[in-house]
């Protein structure tokens, strides 16, 4: 009976050391998985020392002071000291005000920090919530954040990212408003603006006026050429590291097929113009030199012609053409004379002269 009651015993001892075993991996397993999780969520206090930069924020945490960065989006950054804004500056003051209205100094967060991922300048890549809210989803909202898409792995989270984007580029706020000189509409719509009011070509044939117009539709072609250069700078939407390219580079083609159709109607409308005060420039000037002489200025320009010739003729030898009014007398008295001699008179005077005769 002893034996047998052995044998039982170890039959049992066996499946109950290996479900010891099983539930003491397991146990081991949430252990190690809750520790790590600890460090990489950061479970210990986190409290906002310093907001920095629209996507960065110095916080106090049980290992000191560090510096997270948002991971799923990027903000404007601040420029350098005596250099202007560009389109990855533009509005940074604003961005970093805004962050600090959502978690200023001495806010708590919930911080999930990734392990592997540290980012420039010894930041660390983190998702920051406050009170449950995604911080860098409200930046993006707001138009001061925009969406890096090859930082986000949950589909799902960069869905709401990117359609929280679109809506702030619909609404026109932040840096996709024109509350500030330096955001992109601020420089494209002025643009946009000047081709759908153009001045109007002027009606008379008047060369100031085609002037004017000229030099007023250049200046408006140079600024439209200026604009394309902005845009045709903004990198490709691959480079994360750009605002602009994340916030346009996928836009800037469609603004500049824009401008640069409108460019072409403008080219055709200056060189009308151009053409129509050549031609205008052109006839002024042969009107000048070799007017083109009427009928009646014609007839009146022989007669004078005709009168310098006799000038010139008299002046060379008076004596072989006499004027001609001594002609007319001479022939007046020409006839003068031939007029007595068809009277009977000289027979009269030959029957007188007899009787004289006889009478002395």
């Amino acid at each position: 009976m002893s034996k047998t009651s052995t044998r039982r015993t170890s039959r049992l001892t066996t499946p109950v050391m290996i479900t010891f075993i099983v539930v003491a991996v397991v146990l081991l397993g949430l252990t190690v998985s809750t520790v790590v999780k600890a460090m990489t969520r950061g479970d210990d206090p986190v409290v906002v020392n310093e907001v920095l930069t629209g996507q960065s924020m110095e916080v106090n945490r049980t290992t000191g002071l560090e510096v997270i960065r948002f991971q799923t989006v990027r903000a404007p950054l601040p420029p350098d000291e005596d250099v202007d804004d560009t389109l990855d500056t533009c509005m940074a003051d604003e961005a970093r005000e805004h962050l600090q209205s959502l978690a200023g100094e001495g806010t708590s967060l919930d911080v999930e920090i990734e392990a592997y991922a540290n980012a420039p300048n010894g930041e660390l890549w983190a998702e920051i919530y406050h009170n449950g809210d995604d911080l860098a989803l409200q930046m993006v909202e707001a138009g001061f954040a925009v969406v890096d898409p090859e930082s986000v792995d949950d589909p799902q989270q960069l869905d709401s990212l990117l359609a929280a984007q679109e809506k702030a580029r619909h609404d026109a706020v932040g840096i996709f408003s024109q509350d500030a000189e330096c955001t992109l509409p601020s420089q494209v719509q002025p643009v946009l603006d000047m081709f759908e009011d153009l001045p109007d070509s002027p009606k008379a044939n008047d060369v100031t006026d085609l002037t004017k117009y000229i030099g007023e539709m250049n200046r408006i072609r140079s600024s439209a050429q200026q604009t394309v250069a902005m845009l045709t700078a903004i990198p490709e939407a691959e480079n994360d590291d750009s605002v602009a390219a994340l916030a346009w580079g996928e836009a800037k083609q469609e603004y500049i097929d824009t401008i640069e159709n409108h460019l072409e109607e403008l080219r055709g409308l200056i060189e009308d113009a151009q053409d129509k005060r050549a031609d205008l420039q052109g006839a002024d000037v042969p009107e000048r030199e070799e007017p083109t002489p009427s009928p009646e200025s014609e007839s009146e320009a022989e007669e004078e012609s005709g009168d310098e010739q006799a000038e010139e003729s008299a002046s060379e030898d008076p004596a072989e053409e006499p004027p001609a009014e001594p002609e007319q007398q001479e022939q007046q008295e020409a006839e003068t004379v031939q007029e007595p001699a068809e009277e009977p008179q000289p027979e009269e005077e030959e029957q007188e002269a007899p009787g004289l005769g006889s009478g002395g």
